[in-house]
């Protein structure tokens, strides 16, 4: 038995006429009585009695066609599933994020994928860049939203989404606030707050070789590892910070942005998205398209 036996008989049920039901159907009335028959043979029962006058449903057809009704309908439910599961409409998303990405586009790009799919279940997770790589390889995430600077990430697809510079927070009150762009080399005295070099140990190398290029360690007297955490110890006046210039929003009054000159010498802040190479599906595709949008 298939579904389109089941068709075919709720329509002559329904019409109770085998012409109106094969006009319905878009067929010839013959090879449509021919499949109810072969329905009944199936069933080993008449579904219908005939006359030259009428067609009746038979007490086991009027139970089959409740059955046959309810299959149908589960029936098309579950090709709409399927359907929306495979256009990303419908299923999970499971994402980690650090920083970075809350600070720039995340949160606009959240809102409006919850609004346009509201049937997937959006799960979000903050997690360095180490645990996002780890949590993809276990599979415990679908997509990490990450700053990928200093890993291997050859076992995985990635899309660049977003890169920006850095910026010096400084307190106002510091004596370089009276300078629009600030040298490297002005640096040479001052305290720095950085991330701890555990963090990421290929970036915070970076970061103080760039220094080195003019002569130079720069001398970290205090670790932060979030940039609201960095910004208030900087209003503060426990250092001068490098902060990406997504950063500039959040900071507390008493603290001013300076652009540096010869900035190509620092890395750049780069956000990727990243999954795992033999998984593709949709969601991710829709998520990624609503982030670009965002971006430009």
């Amino acid at each position: 038995m298939e579904l389109m036996h089941l068709r075919y008989f709720v329509a002559v049920a329904e019409e109770l006429h085998f012409g109106r039901a094969a006009q319905r159907l878009h067929m010839a009335q013959p090879p449509l009585s021919q499949q109810i028959m072969k329905l009944e043979d199936e069933l080993e029962v008449k579904l219908f009695t005939r006359s030259s006058r009428k067609v009746e449903l038979t007490s086991a057809g009027k139970i089959f066609l409740e059955d046959s009704r309810d299959i149908l309908k589960r029936a098309e439910v579950s090709r709409r599933a399927m359907r929306e599961l495979s256009t990303g409409a419908r299923g999970a998303l499971s994402l980690g994020f650090n920083e970075p990405a809350i600070n720039t586009f995340l949160s606009a790009t959240v809102r409006e994928f919850i609004d346009t799919y509201p049937e997937v279940k959006l799960s979000l997770l903050e997690l360095e860049t180490a645990e996002q790589i780890e949590a993809l390889n276990m599979r415990q995430i679908h997509l990490g939203i990450m700053r990928p600077f200093g890993y291997d990430l050859g076992a995985f697809q990635q899309r660049r989404l977003w890169t920006e510079k850095y910026l010096l927070a400084l307190p106002e009150s510091h004596p370089l606030c009276e300078y629009e762009t600030i040298s490297p080399l002005q640096l040479k005295n001052e305290k720095f707050i950085m991330f701890p070099r555990s963090l990421n140990p290929a970036l915070f190398n970076c970061i103080t070789e760039a220094f080195e290029t003019y002569g130079f360690r720069p001398r970290v007297v205090q670790d932060a590892v979030s940039k609201q955490t960095t910004l208030a110890l900087v209003e503060a006046g426990l250092g001068v910070a490098l902060v990406p210039q997504s950063s500039s929003h959040l900071a507390p009054h008493g603290v001013k942005f300076i652009a540096i000159e010869d900035a190509n010498t620092l890395p750049t802040v780069e956000i990727n998205a990243v999954w795992l190479n033999d998984i593709s599906p949709q969601v991710i595709l829709n998520f990624l398209n609503i982030v670009e949008k965002h971006l430009r």
